[in-house]
């Protein structure tokens, strides 16, 4: 006989507030970071499914043989001789990152373009939404847009036949719509395809005609060879056929790679401008992450739940007087866990739903939560959801089904509980918790190190915009006028380099090849000293235009001496255009350290210029709110040059240090969040384990209360037992932290001393305990003894 009903079920939870929400809000805040991180996982490794030929499909990669650096790209010229030496290749495909600036009305529009092969459509199965795959890029004025690129410029979807017209009148008609780019390797803002004869105008180097002086790693290329085909067993051969197209001083130290289109993403490669690359170690990592997480948070649901059992018990007992048997009384168990599991998951949900786009922010991914609503997804949910379910309902319902009427009647039950297994829990719950928390403040604190590090030179409030052929352009100076009328506006530098980007990077080596010197050189206004801040050691107070200021080390490699008032002759291969000869020497500056404080201090070399020639970039200092100035320069520069001004970089230059170390302030604030996280579980954990360890030892402490003892004497005795368990897990912590933190900081020259911030986290664990601990031992303390000692 079962007489279970949801009715009885919910009026305990109703007047158990306490447990429901510690329940609820523990399983829900562990499940909503499970659906996100699962989410994540999903997308990560489903990219480039819909390729029907992945098999088949290899990149052909470059690779420096001297420091092991990989690149995603080779050359597109090098896909032809491929192609005569290995018979087992049907088709090659290569692209290149582009852009053009369209006609729109009075105005530009600048768009990043592949610069691609008649053959895309047939290797690759991007979907193409209007159009014809076969003809769509056969000729080279044809263009195929992205479906958000037609609704921006036409307002349509399908925009076949409709004609572009680039600023310098290049006519494009437009023979294909395809879908967004998205869940990919290729970059998610490309725009449009254009064919490759294009690169000509925007990656001149990279032609074929440049090949193989040209640049021999700036091509995405690909191979499709036949079925059945294992070309990576060619990757030894192209190797060597590779070198012999080489001239003798390349073909040393560069060689080829081959990668299979199915495990291109999470290849590592490194930096490449054509594709987009994820990571296999970050997608595991958060992969167990969301295991610990779950783990955790089930644990705590199985202790909040023993920790009821005192009052559940004389429930089951009555139960079984009234007929129900075990099998029942497990299936009542089983069924309130279901349905507390099943409320947690929409609460989940919702949650996951409002917190997908800060996760896709540090994820740097879009979060598509519209998965979840896929039959397969709510498949995966449902069973997901039975599984936790009796995962979580396992321990209590054996527990409580094993209750005999006259144990609960003479109060028996919960002594028969030795609790071995919640002890272990907890402690091994801090070991994570501390490990967790002082990872994430050393890396948190490390990165802030070096962000803020003294570099020399300024960053703040700073704009930096950097826009091309249109700094070239006869608009160019009424641009800096219109600027420097803004009342936000303290100053502005034209220059070709700056100290964050570096300038033009020349390099002599020696005959013998074992000695190399090198040299940054900026060309620069007379503007740029004051807007860096940066200082002068010497200044020989010259006027005029053309005048050469060096750092100590470009003195020595220069050859100047103090006294000198112009430079000497300058080695072309450290003038590669005649700047530094015979150059008016002006002094010299306190160096800098180019990009960030890791990067050595270089010799360089500033030239002062009053009109810099077709600057690189404009660096403009602000008074005030950087973004409120930056709205303005964007409308100015609108309204001068008809376009949008090119986002693709961050504009202020305190960011620009922080982009550096985009990944690792990301892994930082995954592991601070976890961290948090983690202290919000333990948390919980601990107030279930408290009130089972308290309600267990009831009678003991009424008793001891009887014999004299006092509240203070009690609650510290129950306090003692916790901190133990955060003592043990504190030892065992330090050296795991040690280990992993002492290796991960090794790779920085510049770093903080670290070891105390372990400290801290056991401190701040341990404060957490107390206070988790102390209301439950306050309340213990405080009750009537006669209430314990009148149920023996």
């Amino acid at each position: 006989m079962n007489n279970f009903n949801l009715k009885s079920y919910f009026t305990f939870l109703s007047r158990n507030k306490t447990y429901t929400a510690v329940n609820v809000f523990g399983l829900a805040v562990s499940l909503m970071f499970v659906i996100i991180i699962g989410l994540y996982t999903w997308q990560e490794t489903s990219i480039d499914r819909q390729h029907s030929k992945a098999k088949r499909i290899y990149s052909i990669g470059t690779s420096n043989d001297d420091d092991g650096q990989r690149y995603a790209g080779s050359s597109h010229a090098l896909l032809k001789y491929m192609q005569k030496r290995y018979p087992e290749i049907e088709s090659t495909c290569a692209f290149i990152r582009g852009s053009l600036k369209l006609r729109e009305r009075e105005n530009f529009m600048n768009i990043s373009t592949l610069e691609t092969d008649s053959t895309f459509f047939s290797m690759f199965d991007f979907p193409l939404l209007y159009g014809n795959r076969a003809t769509c890029l056969k000729e080279k004025g044809n263009i195929v847009i992205t479906l958000r690129l037609a609704r921006k410029y036409f307002g349509i979807d399908n925009a076949v036949g409709q004609q572009l017209i680039t600023a310098d009148s290049q006519h494009f008609r437009v023979t294909g719509v395809i879908a967004d780019f998205d869940n990919t390797f290729i970059n998610k803002d490309i725009d449009a395809l254009i064919d490759f004869s294009y690169a000509e105008y925007d990656n001149a180097i990279c032609i074929d005609k440049k090949f193989p002086q040209g640049n021999l790693s700036g091509t995405a290329a690909f191979v499709q060879v036949k079925e059945d085909c294992d070309f990576m067993q060619r990757e030894a051969d192209l190797r060597g056929f590779f070198k012999t197209l080489l001239p003798g001083d390349n073909s040393q130290n560069i060689s080829t790679t081959i990668t299979r289109l199915d495990n291109l993403y999470f290849s590592q490669t490194g930096f490449d401008k054509n594709l987009r690359f994820g990571n296999k170690k970050v997608v595991n990592i958060l992969f167990a992450v969301g295991l610990v997480i779950l783990l955790f948070s089930i644990i705590n649901y199985i202790n909040l739940t023993m920790a009821q059992s005192n009052y559940r018990a004389r429930e089951m007992a009555t139960r079984r007087v009234f007929g129900c048997t075990k099998s029942d009384v497990c299936k009542t168990i089983f069924t309130e866990s279901l349905t507390m599991c099943a409320l947690s998951c929409a609460v989940a949900v919702v949650m996951a739903m409002a917190f997908s786009r800060y996760a896709g922010q540090l994820l740097d991914t879009d979060i598509s939560m519209s998965l979840l609503a896929t039959p397969y997804a709510i498949f995966m949910f449902v069973v997901f959801i039975v599984a936790i379910s009796l995962l979580a309902g396992l321990l209590p319902a054996v527990s409580l089904s094993k209750i005999q009427p006259i144990e609960v009647v003479r109060g028996t039950f919960i002594r028969h509980t030795k609790m071995v297994f919640a002890r272990i829990f907890i402690t091994v719950q801090n070991v994570i918790t501390i490990v967790m928390l002082a990872c994430a403040l050393i890396m948190s604190l490390q990165m802030l190190h070096i962000v803020k590090a003294p570099i020399g030179f300024s960053t703040e409030n700073l704009i930096r915009i950097s826009q091309g052929s249109a700094f070239a352009s006869k608009d160019f100076p009424v641009f800096l006028d219109k600027l420097r009328a803004l009342p936000c506006v303290s100053g502005i530098a034209s220059s070709w380099g700056t100290p964050v980007e570096g300038g033009i990077n020349a390099t002599k080596t020696s005959e013998d090849g074992k000695k190399s010197v090198n040299i940054q050189t900026f060309i620069v206004s007379p503007e740029f000293f004051d807007i860096y801040g940066i200082k002068l050691n010497r200044n020989n107070l010259l006027e005029g235009d053309s005048i050469l200021y060096v750092n100590d080390k470009a003195m020595n490699i220069l050859k100047i001496r103090p006294t000198d008032t112009h430079t000497g002759s300058v080695d072309q291969e450290l003038d590669p255009f005649g700047i530094l000869q015979h150059a008016r020497f002006g002094g010299v500056f306190e160096s800098f350290r180019t990009g960030s404080i890791l990067n050595p201090d270089e010799p360089k070399a500033i030239l002062v210029c009053k009109n810099v020639p077709a600057p690189w970039y404009v660096t403009i200092k602000v008074k005030g709110n950087p973004v409120e100035a930056y709205a303005q320069i964007k409308e100015i520069y609108k309204s001068i040059f008809h376009e949008e001004i090119n986002e693709e970089g961050l504009p202020l230059v305190d960011k620009q240090i922080e982009q550096k170390f985009d990944q690792e302030i990301r892994t930082s604030k995954i592991v601070s969040l976890f961290a948090f996280i983690a202290i919000i579980i333990s948390l919980l954990g601990l107030v279930a384990m408290s009130t089972y360890f308290i309600q267990q030892r009831a009678r003991e402490i009424a008793i001891r209360k009887v014999f004299g003892s006092t509240g203070n004497q009690i609650r510290v005795r129950l306090i003692r037992t916790f901190m133990l368990y955060v003592g043990i897990a504190f030892v065992i912590a330090v050296p795991i932290v040690v280990h992993f933190m002492s290796k991960w900081i090794e790779q920085y020259s510049y770093r903080i001393v670290w070891w105390p911030w372990i400290v801290a986290a056991g401190v701040i664990v341990m404060l957490i305990s107390l206070a988790a601990v102390a209301v439950q031992s306050w309340m213990a303390s405080n009750e009537n003894p006669v209430k314990n000692i009148r149920q023996e």
